[in-house]
């Protein structure tokens, strides 16, 4: 059994998609019913230890995603996304352990290597978070490895790229400017438009995901991204080949703008066999379908 924290989510969900796929039996820990019903439903709190000593009874392996993942939700409410990211991971890390628990995968964020100006890899240095919602997913990954070395609890750390694509957070910049392109209304793009990010398919990063329970996965920390580094101004260029003409408009830089690093998946593809295989072209054609069928529902 394959536990799924945060299966019910834009992330989590696509993985529980791929390993049913594979044939693994799987069970959601969360508040919202999963988007299938092939799958058993702890609707559980991360608050309560009760609850997650249950969720985590004959469990092989946990992947974990629940998290505060909007940086704008961190900065406003940085309490609580220490609380969920750090504190309640402490929760679950222990009912692992009490459970005997094999192996626990931690979905992070390239965010974590900050301002880099040269292509990062797993064995960059991790310079000290410029960002509270940055902080809290390090803070995971130490907790992660302590308690590994504490009390044998395997690990793997999954570093995402930025994810887009179908039920992707509708103030995320890839679905803000395609719901601004459907609807025929002027873009904003914050300086000159080449900051950008390792942009990857969720289909792809949930493929990634599941790659990562292979032997060669354990105690390892991967980068799942995007092939190459996609700038502002390519994402909508690759959407004025779909809409046709796009009214731009440029506004000052935001001093807090991340700008992207370059992220190297080199690991992935040697010790998992995986790397995405979506382009980014292809990408947004599924995701501008997936929104036209959404309004049409």
């Amino acid at each position: 059994m394959i536990l799924v924290t945060g299966g019910s989510g834009f992330i989590g969900s696509h993985l529980v998609d791929k390993l049913i796929e594979r044939g693994f039996d799987v069970r959601v820990f969360d508040k919202m019913k999963p988007l299938r019903e092939d799958v058993v439903w702890f609707q559980g709190d991360l608050m309560k230890d009760e609850d997650l000593l249950l969720a985590c009874k004959d469990v092989e392996a946990i992947f974990h995603l629940a998290a505060v993942a909007d940086v704008n939700l961190a900065v406003s409410y940085p309490e609580t996304c220490l609380d969920v990211n750090e504190n309640y991971t402490v929760k679950l890390l222990k009912a692992a352990v009490a459970n005997e628990v094999e192996r626990i995968l931690l979905a992070s964020t390239t965010w974590v290597y900050g301002q880099a100006n040269e292509k990062v890899d797993e064995s960059s240095p991790i310079p000290m978070p410029d960002h509270v919602y940055t902080k809290s997913k390090i803070g995971q990954e130490h907790l992660v490895y302590s308690w590994y070395k504490s009390y044998g609890l395997r690990y793997t750390i999954l570093r995402y790229g930025i994810p887009y694509g179908p039920g992707m957070r509708s103030n995320m910049a890839i679905a803000t400017f395609v719901r601004k392109a459907m609807r025929r209304e002027p873009m904003m793009v914050f300086g000159n438009g080449n900051q950008g990010r390792c942009f990857i398919y969720v289909g792809d990063l949930a493929e990634g995901n599941v790659a990562a329970l292979k032997e060669s996965g354990k105690n390892e920390i991967f980068n799942l991204a995007g092939n190459e580094f996609v700038t502002i101004n390519q994402v909508v260029d690759n959407l004025r080949q779909i809409f046709g003409e796009i009214d731009v408009r440029h506004d000052n830089s935001r001093s807090n703008d991340f700008k992207g690093v370059v992220v190297n998946i080199e690991k992935a593809k040697r010790l998992l066999g995986w790397e995405p295989k979506t382009s980014l072209k292809i990408g947004l054609k599924k995701y501008v379908e997936y929104v036209g069928q959404c309004a049409k529902a």
